[in-house]
């Protein structure tokens, strides 16, 4: 037995690492074309393929459910095609005995890869802000126009974060003890000094009849950083910036639950593969011998996109906070692991 886990550990993890690199390379090709425009005027080879480089975590992040899957079903078209699953199966081993083989590989495939996008991709997303602005780091290439803040009793618009760490066309809302706006001052700047941001060419306008004078400085816990954790897409955050934003509700432009299911969404990636595993192998050992195996590996890719397109659609609406992170992530995991150890059991009861 440990004979056969050390060969599909090892098949699995060959066509894993070949999936990941072509697709990524693929899709890093496409997206340098696409967004091609976002580069300087002036940018040659050397930036199309620092571009690539930059992007290639975030792209990794994206695909590494899909390759995990896609690895899974080459695996056992692999055994389909060498005879190797019929001796497996006329060996005794069930469908629960093949899930128990491949799942430390999986698990070790998915943990590491977890690992990686959490290091690597705010690292990169960060440089490539730096370098392009934030829309090289957007999916739909378009960052938010401006984020608004609570802070104490102001409300803050501010309409970007430059490079120089200073802020650009920052509006201040006042507001009085019943809750209503009280005056609005517009800065052109501002620059982040010790315990707060030091406004420059302040225009005030007041509701309230009192003559004060325009602030010079926004006192605020608020830094550079903060601020651009809270302009980022928050799944190209760390898990432990994921966890402090989804505890700071009220403070920027997106609800908490926005940050907290991308943070269970991390969490959560072992149980989706486990959950892959469990449907993978019934799928392909009850139809892989009937036809070679192409018409079960189009089910399991199909099985595949419709739980990601789901998992995708509850997700949005836990941004949007029209879903609660936990019922957005537990329900589409959980119905995937239903629905696996369903397979699995039901083809071991038929076998």
């Amino acid at each position: 037995m440990s004979h056969l886990n050390r060969y599909l550990a090892v098949m699995f993890l060959q066509r894993f690492v070949l999936t990941v690199f072509g697709l990524v390379a693929l899709l890093g090709v496409l997206d340098a074309l696409s967004n091609a425009d976002l580069l300087p005027e002036n940018a040659g080879l050397s930036d199309q393929f620092r571009y690539m480089a930059l992007r290639m975590p975030i792209l990794f992040d994206r695909i590494m459910i899909f390759a995990l899957l896609m690895a899974l079903l080459l695996t056992y078209m692999s055994l389909i095609r060498r005879n190797e699953l019929v001796a497996i199966v006329g060996a005794g081993i069930s469908v629960f005995g093949q899930v128990r083989a491949l799942i430390p590989a999986v698990l070790i495939a998915t943990i590491a890869s977890a690992l990686l996008v959490d290091q690597i991709t705010p690292m990169t997303t960060r440089a490539l802000e730096d370098w392009l602005g934030p829309e090289a780091v957007h999916d739909n290439g378009q960052a938010p126009k401006s984020l608004w803040l609570a802070d104490g009793r102001l409300l803050i618009e501010i309409g970007g974060l430059n490079t120089d760490r200073s802020l650009s066309d920052v509006t201040l809302f006042e507001r009085g003890e019943n809750g209503k706006v009280s005056a609005i001052s517009r800065a052109g700047s501002a620059m982040a000094v010790s315990g707060g941001w030091a406004l420059s060419d302040v225009r005030q306008i007041r509701y309230d009849g009192n003559t004060v004078a325009p602030p010079a400085i926004w006192q605020s816990e608020q830094t550079p950083h903060t601020l651009r954790l809270l302009m980022s897409e928050p799944r190209n955050l760390a898990l432990a910036d994921l966890y402090r934003l989804s505890q700071m509700t009220g403070s920027g432009s997106l609800p908490s639950d926005a940050y907290f299911v991308w943070f269970l969404n991390r969490l959560s990636l072992p149980f989706i593969a486990i959950g892959f595993l469990m449907m993978t192998v019934p799928i392909m050992q009850h139809l892989g011998r009937r036809d070679g195996g192409e018409f079960s590996l189009a089910i399991g890719i199909a099985a595949g996109f419709v739980f990601m397109v789901t998992d995708g659609v509850f997700k949005t609406l836990s941004e949007n906070g029209s879903l609660s992170a936990i019922i957005a992530v537990v329900v589409p995991v959980g119905t995937l692991m239903l629905i696996g150890l369903w397979l699995s059991y039901h083809r071991t009861a038929s076998a």
